[in-house]
């Protein structure tokens, strides 16, 4: 397969999007770079292929009235299981999927949870300050759970917390907005959200905010 094959290839099944395409291109790309490993292949043709410029459209965090919804609707009976969860989420900025692989009795130390390589998204480790949620595993230390059938769990929560349509992530990135804003100190950021650059942070995770509402999102 040639550079125009792949350009047809790539067109035909991700030209809607520049966010696709690009996703479908590097996809493509690991392909070849596997064959050219094998020697099975003595080229990788999509080295030829141009990656579309993507422009991160701003995501807008939580509000802290709609994080105090949140965690109302988590003090009920029903949804007390999802606690921790939403909890790390908020004001830790851990990844949905990463939740689900958390051994809470394990993996928090003392005051930092340790988010372990095969427990990250990305593959790579990282130590996060549990901050305000410490007081919280304190007090339930022994009761301390990330619930079966995580996912239809969390929906439940939100619509609890009468949330009719939700932003994947949101939760991360109204972590990083209001740590941005509180704490200012963006290596600490950084390495809390297990980035390796800061490119990211500044192209899709600051989102604008007054100083009072990060105030009031770490005071809560």
């Amino acid at each position: 397969m040639g550079v125009k094959e792949c350009r047809a290839m790539l067109a035909a099944a991700f030209g809607n999007s520049a966010s696709s395409y690009h996703k479908g291109r590097s996809i493509l790309h690991s392909i070849f770079a596997y064959g050219l490993r094998q020697e099975w292949c003595d080229r990788n043709p999509v080295d030829a292929i141009e990656a579309p410029r993507v422009k991160e459209k701003p995501i807008e965090p939580l509000t802290p009235e709609e994080v105090g919804r949140l965690e109302r609707a988590a003090e009920r009976p029903e949804h007390r299981d999802m606690q921790l969860s939403l909890k790390l989420m908020l004001y830790c900025g851990i990844r949905p999927t990463e939740v689900t692989r958390i051994d809470p009795q394990r993996d928090i130390v003392g005051d930092e949870l340790i988010i372990r390589p095969n427990t990250s998204k990305t593959g790579g480790g990282r130590v996060v300050p549990l901050r305000k949620v410490a007081t919280y595993i304190k007090q339930h230390r022994g009761a301390l759970t990330i619930p079966d059938r995580w996912e239809q769990r969390w929906r439940a929560l939100r619509r609890a917390a009468r949330f009719r349509s939700w932003r994947p992530d949101i939760c991360r990135h109204t972590f990083a907005t209001y740590h941005a804003r509180h704490f200012r100190n963006l290596p600490a950021l950084q390495l809390e959200m297990g980035h390796t650059t800061p490119r990211l942070l500044h192209s899709r995770y600051l989102s604008p905010i007054g100083q009072s509402a990060a105030r009031r999102f770490w005071n809560m």
